[in-house]
């Protein structure tokens, strides 16, 4: 509440008098301009209060419920539980962020349910495997969903992936990939333990022979640490977390990077989309690396309205660059190398856009060894 007092230090005793009798008395003009200038004032401060956020409002006492693709525990659990408890404050109306787990068919259930059954009021977040990207493309047919018509918010992390050789096998470069035949451990095809390894000996030569059928990439990595296998193709973090040992005790030699662009922790090492030497190449890759990029991926369902969505990417954002999070991923163990959702959205329409001879070659590509 604004208080405008005014003084006429001119204006005449009887002046005054006589005004309050007559009630016509000639205000002086500086004190119109004054009374004015008090007005507008008032005016202007308070205005904030008359302006209301109508997304501030809208959050303000909600809960947002996030749901996650997988059971409890494990690293995309871990990943939804660490954005739940900082996203809200980046969000206006600082509204809760509970985690609701919705595990099945490898992320297949819950980007089913997000597409199809969830509000479409910015209250539902989900995130789920990010091989969901080309799930409908290179997948079971299990998918009842569009991921080009998600919305992506983004990920705290990109999931570049590895291919490591075994030092006892004599192979320590790319170039010996190409000449001598490897062991490569693998779940079941269409997963990316598979699809890597298969992608690099059908496209590029390297000579992978792979052995399927093992359950999970903790099965994988224990059969190479038994001998069994001679090579495991894995997302790097998993590696750095896990078997930290393998590159720097010397058990094994890293080969080929799987993403986009160099990991910082390697910058030495090759990518596989520097081996890309044709166009039609590229655009294969683009489809087969696009999970790497979307790491692990929040998203919302369409139909969302647009300034909630561009209010959640901005918080997520923002979130992702606030010394608190980086500090409390630290402690996880978890390296923070955002992708914008602005980003992966660009590149999910791209794959999503490509001739149809181009998704049904790079479907060849994955699914099986070749021969040539």
């Amino acid at each position: 509440m604004i208080a405008c007092f005014e003084s006429d230090q001119n204006a005449k005793p009887a002046d005054r008098g006589a005004g309050a009798a007559a009630g016509s008395r000639r205000v002086p003009s500086g004190r119109v301009i004054a009374a004015a200038t008090c007005v507008s004032l008032a005016l202007s401060l308070e205005l904030p209060k008359a302006v209301a956020d109508p997304i501030a409002d809208f959050y303000r006492g909600k809960m947002i419920e996030l749901d996650v693709g997988t059971g409890v525990g494990g690293g995309y659990d871990a990943n939804a539980r660490l954005v739940a408890r900082h996203l809200g404050r980046f969000i206006p109306g600082h509204p809760t962020i509970v985690v609701d787990n919705l595990p099945g068919g490898g992320g297949i259930r819950a980007a089913n349910v997000l597409f199809n059954r969830s509000s479409r009021d910015g209250l539902t977040i989900g995130t789920f495997s990010n091989a969901m990207i080309t799930e409908p493309l290179l997948g079971s047919g299990q998918a009842m969903f569009e991921p080009d018509k998600f919305l992506w918010l983004g990920s705290a992390t990109r999931e570049d992936a590895v291919c490591v050789v075994a030092r006892s096998s004599g192979v320590t470069s790319w170039s010996g990939l190409q000449d001598k035949e490897i062991i490569v451990g693998t779940a079941a095809p269409g997963t990316t333990t598979y699809m890597f390894p298969v992608m690099l000996r059908n496209m590029f030569g390297a000579k992978f022979t792979p052995v399927s059928g093992y359950p999970d990439g903790g099965q994988i990595d224990l059969a190479f640490a038994r001998g069994e296998v001679q090579s495991v193709c894995q997302t790097y973090s998993s590696l750095k977390v896990a078997h930290r040992d393998w590159l720097q005790g010397g058990l094994a030699s890293a080969i080929i990077a799987l993403g986009f662009h160099r990991i910082p922790d390697l910058p030495w090492l090759e990518t596989v989309s520097e081996l890309a030497t044709s166009e039609e190449q590229k655009e294969v890759l683009k489809v087969i690396l696009a999970p790497t990029l979307a790491g692990r991926p929040l998203v919302v369902p369409p139909g969302v309205p647009q300034d909630r969505v561009d209010v959640l990417r901005h918080a997520f954002s923002a979130m992702v660059d606030d010394p608190s999070f980086r500090a409390d991923a630290g402690r996880l163990g978890m390296d923070i190398q955002p992708a914008a959702g602005q980003e992966i959205d660009a590149l999910v329409k791209h794959i999503y856009a490509l001739p149809a001879d181009v998704i049904a070659k790079t479907r060849m590509i994955v699914s099986r060894v070749l021969t040539k």
